[in-house]
């Protein structure tokens, strides 16, 4: 079993973004910690009976908090604040909005398979190019691969679609760590206008002489178009996957996704051996995933229950 903690832990800020999306930050040392890129998070609302399970949640970024001393602020190196974006689809996120600093949620964390850098270090080694795909809140399962790829030199892109510019929310926070971004939208209110693989085939195809290395994280359409456009151009892709989700932890079985194999192995937990695959493992099957009461959250796992995350 990997390392996680079950707590209770404070909101120290939830940010409002635009679109309806929100920052959560918190004040939690141990999980932050022990979290790596790509893993998730199970968020529990406190006191209330008709939110009977966890919210799961893409970790956006860890950041470690300034104190202030004589007046001045001093940033400890250590990281102690887990940031969650995520956005209001249904009573689970309306309640999460509404939370202030100081109060306090349950969080069990990290969870999951993400973006482990030792996993894929080869195949970046061999790429000219690392190429971040998403699609709207799939977003928030990018920034700390982003981070973590910086870090070691490596040159990565950003591709980033929404339905509207409010849905392109955390695109700044990336400007650090990419040498570009192209973003879309279906609206065409910012960048190209349509889906977020457009411009990506665009620069593939104009680029055939680059390897590089997709990581990726959306609804599953965006996903299972991405992964076309990799194995067309030759690409290794990996992919941050989302399913229903009951428990986080592997019992329920309820997050199952097809993949390669017979019997019993032709079928892998979002939440254990997940969320992130080589995107070659996954059997593509046809259609998108049915959402939960109309509620759809791209990037993060769905809940398996009556309601909302």
């Amino acid at each position: 079993m990997k390392q996680m903690y079950d707590e209770i832990v404070a909101v120290t800020e939830n940010r409002p973004l635009t679109g309806g999306h929100f920052l959560l930050s918190l004040d939690s040392p141990r999980q932050a910690v022990a979290t790596r890129p790509g893993q998730f998070a199970m968020v529990r609302i406190l006191g209330r009976s008709d939110v009977l399970l966890r919210r799961p949640m893409s970790i956006y970024d860890i950041r470690p908090v300034a104190n202030h001393h004589g007046g001045k602020a001093r940033t400890e190196q250590a990281p102690r604040v887990m940031q969650l974006l995520y956005k209001v689809v249904g009573r689970g996120t309306r309640l999460m909005s509404a939370l202030k600093p100081g109060d306090r949620v349950g969080l069990l964390a990290p969870l999951g398979h993400g973006f482990f850098v030792e996993e894929y270090l080869p195949r970046a080694h061999e790429a000219d190019e690392i190429l971040l795909v998403a699609g709207g809140i799939g977003i928030a399962a990018l920034l700390l691969p982003a981070k973590e790829l910086a870090e070691a030199g490596f040159s990565a892109r950003l591709f980033f679609g929404g339905r509207t510019q409010a849905d392109l929310v955390g695109a700044e926070d990336f400007k650090p760590y990419v040498r570009a971004a192209l973003l879309a939208t279906e609206n065409g209110a910012t960048g190209y206008k349509g889906f977020v693989t457009r411009p990506l085939e665009d620069y593939l195809a104009r680029h055939t002489n680059k390897k590089c290395l997709l990581l990726v994280c959306g609804p599953w359409a965006m996903l299972r178009a991405t992964v076309e456009l990799a194995r067309k151009y030759g690409h290794p892709c990996l992919v941050s996957m989302e399913n229903r989700m009951g428990c986080g932890l592997g019992v329920c079985l309820g997050c199952c996704i097809r993949v390669q194999g017979t019997g019993h192995e032709a079928y892998q937990r979002v939440c254990t051996e997940g969320p992130v695959f080589w995107a070659e493992k996954v059997v593509w099957e046809d259609g998108i995933r049915e959402t939960v009461d109309g509620e759809n959250h791209p990037g993060q796992v769905r809940q398996q229950t009556k309601g909302t995350r």
